[in-house]
């Protein structure tokens, strides 16, 4: 348990906290979404750096929004799903559609040929590919919304920082881990490297078309 000494009285986080938060932010690090699929193919053509550039992406958007919650955003949040759903399909659609045009395309993990959104910054693409995925502002609107509530309750918002690294250190591990596979492996990924853009351009359809009937659905 830490504990931390204010000027009023100390405030209490408890390990038992921390590692629920480890177990509840698996549910939403571990799955395998768009901002996933985009790490993984950045870090076939580069290296694990882009990993890690996408999870600093990432972290640009998410850390705002808990402190947002720690404010009471969860409900606007909740209220902007059905717009953002639909706003970040469409987008998914086209990224895979340009992918899929490209990957007609005679290609070399040695050329700079690449999906246009790919030639961005992997800070840009680890932003993007976070603030159009819906399921993502869900997750903080709930579940995230809970473990901030717990943790003001625990530590003010000192709970907060510690609820905050106890979650986003999972994201680093994980898009950096799967990052530095495929990069390790871009030497075999080479002659397939046209059917992994075409598939991974699928996972984006599939993932761009739940967003969107998210965004139309009741």
């Amino acid at each position: 348990m830490l504990i931390i000494q204010t000027s009023s009285c100390p405030l209490l986080i408890s390990s038992e906290f921390l590692i629920s938060v480890i177990i509840a932010s698996s549910s939403g690090a571990l799955t395998p979404g768009p901002l996933f699929l985009a790490s993984t193919l950045r870090a076939a053509r580069s290296s694990w750096r882009a990993g890690v550039e996408c999870a600093i992406g990432h972290t640009i958007v998410e850390l705002p929004l808990v402190l947002g919650l720690s404010l009471g955003l969860s409900s606007f949040l909740l209220g902007s799903v059905k717009i953002i759903g639909l706003l970040g399909g469409c987008t998914l659609v086209a990224f895979a559609t340009i992918q899929i045009l490209q990957a007609r395309k005679e290609i070399s993990l040695d050329q700079p040929t690449s999906p246009r959104w790919d030639q961005r910054s992997g800070v840009v693409v680890g932003l993007v590919f976070t603030a159009i995925n819906p399921f993502f502002l869900v997750w903080w609107a709930t579940v995230g919304s809970l473990l901030v509530a717990q943790a003001l309750i625990q530590g003010a918002l000192f709970g907060v920082f510690a609820m905050f690294a106890a979650h986003i250190w999972m994201d680093y591990a994980w898009l950096g881990g799967t990052a530095t596979l495929a990069a390790r492996g871009k030497f075999f990924l080479g002659r397939w490297y046209r059917a992994m853009l075409i598939t991974f351009a699928i996972g984006m359809l599939y993932f761009g078309a739940t967003f969107i009937a998210s965004g139309i659905l009741p």
